[in-house]
């Protein structure tokens, strides 16, 4: 079976957005500590080809709008919740590959060649613990359903080989790691930096338990090719810019991390975690690392607000199927982080429908606060 390794790999996504005058290019050369100000209330996603004293090709707020959102998936920007509520219904199984035939694996850096320090990772808010990489998925295995997990979750660098790592409730992570304590191992989980808006938004998407592998591939509407990461039995996606291997250590919640600036605008609490420690780092030769923003004073035009929005969306508007005979429209506003606040418009049939529709968003898997 030839797989293409090239389709939905984020340089391409990238080339295509600047083509639709999406993307802000920035040639020369850029101080890490600069980058945070140049993403801050940007509209666009900007593409740093030398970012830091080593001249990377950096990446961010490449999901921070509804309208590039569209684009990945390649429909109109008023036909996304449903284009992403049909695909969901059809997951798509991987499909492995080898090494030799992985993007992600042409260069393979391990032990004491590989080193955090040497990406280009920035501070984010002023306040941060530390610069935190942002913009991953990670990809751990659940022993009790053999299921791939994948989500998304920021490391805090804490030296060139560790980093601290927020295992936030609720979320099917933590609670692995909380089984694999039990059994006082180590838990592998492997990070991909540098992906394509599908995957991220299928990561972010609640379903049940099944190979979330099979729903990347749902949303990017064909199967993902993945490949044996090097340093465990992992399998990630194959067309990645960036693999980061490594493991949850077995000490439990026991480091400090944070504070951090969070995607509702406000400063997140220091708190107790665990280490992520580094095992290999593989990439693609010509590989663009990504970052996402997060907060700030301008959160309708981050990543983290727009896939919160499309999330809570696709989550209200799947339990109002079962509430309402005629929903029409769901809008989570990503200005206060897309979230909390849903408006939804249905056509009512019978009196007290309005009431099951507020009462199907609040009881949906979406973090609902206030329904109008």
């Amino acid at each position: 079976m030839t797989v293409d390794t090239e389709k939905f790999r984020l340089r391409a996504f990238l080339e295509a957005m600047a083509e639709d005058g999406e993307v802000e290019v920035v040639d020369e050369q850029t101080p890490l500590s600069t980058i945070a100000a140049r993403l801050e209330g940007n509209t666009h996603a900007t593409w740093f080809h030398k970012a830091g004293p080593e001249g990377q090709e950096l990446a961010g707020n490449v999901m921070g709008s509804r309208r590039r959102l569209a684009k990945s998936l390649g429909v109109p920007e008023p036909e996304l919740l449903s284009e992403v509520t049909t695909r969901l219904r059809a997951p798509k199984e991987p499909v492995e590959i080898d090494a030799a035939q992985a993007p992600v694996q042409t260069v393979v850096l391990r032990d004491g060649d590989a080193d955090l320090t040497t990406l280009p990772v920035h501070l984010q808010h002023g306040e941060d613990g530390a610069p935190y990489i942002s913009a991953t998925l990670d990809f751990s295995l659940d022993h009790r359903t053999g299921h791939t997990n994948v989500g998304m979750r920021r490391l805090m660098l804490r030296g060139r080989q560790d980093a601290g790592i927020d295992l936030n409730a609720p979320s099917d992570l933590r609670v692995m790691y909380a089984n694999s304590l039990e059994c006082g191992t180590q838990l592998p989980i492997a990070f991909a930096v540098g992906f394509h808006p599908a995957d991220a938004i299928a990561a972010l998407s609640m379903t049940s338990p099944m190979n979330e592998l099979a729903l990347i591939g749902a949303v990017r509407n064909e199967p993902v090719p993945v490949v044996k990461c090097v340093t465990n039995n992992l399998r990630v996606p194959a067309d990645a810019e960036y693999i980061i291997e490594g493991y949850i250590d077995a000490e439990g919640w026991n480091q400090p991390e944070g504070p951090y600036g969070e995607y509702v605008g406000y400063y997140g609490r220091l708190k107790q975690n665990p280490i992520f420690h580094l095992t290999a780092i593989t990439h693609r030769e010509d590989a663009v690392f990504q970052t996402a923003t997060i907060g700030g004073r301008n959160m309708a035009t981050t990543d983290t607000a727009q896939l919160c929005a499309l999330r809570s969306e696709q989550a209200i508007w799947m339990s109002l199927e079962n509430a309402v005979r005629e929903p029409v429209s769901v809008y989570c506003p990503p200005a206060t982080g897309g979230m909390y606040n849903a408006r939804i418009s249905i056509n009512q049939r019978m009196p007290g429908e309005a009431r099951n529709a507020i009462a199907a968003a609040l009881s949906s898997t979406a973090d609902t606060k206030h329904v109008f």
